[in-house]
């Protein structure tokens, strides 16, 4: 069990033998994170930054297809090939968003 230690503005938890650590329940509860999330970890500067990822479903998938599809064939003077980049571009800048957080 790491060892935690708390003070106003943030938790400190110690890096297992195989770099494991555990993110403090508070945090958790704080962010919904629960068992078997995925969390994407990320470096800033000298900070490591640990971010929650929500997956997307194959029915979401789905539903996404069925709208790229109708809008290729509503724009048929755009190539398939752009209608994904843009759906690329979209998803990145919604996650973007959704992610967003500024670093004390």
């Amino acid at each position: 069990m790491p060892s935690i230690k708390r003070s106003k503005n943030m938790a400190v938890a110690k890096i297992r033998e195989r770099g494991q650590i555990t993110i403090p329940k508070q945090i958790r509860e704080s962010l919904g994170l629960k068992k078997g999330d995925v969390v994407d970890a990320r470096i800033e500067g000298d900070c490591v930054v640990i971010t929650p990822r929500k997956l997307v479903t194959s029915e979401d998938w789905k539903k996404l297809l069925q709208v790229m599809n109708t809008v290729h064939k509503q724009n048929r003077g755009i190539s398939e090939e752009e209608v994904y980049q843009d759906v690329e571009r979209a998803v990145a800048e919604l996650r973007q968003e959704e992610y967003a957080c500024t670093l004390p």
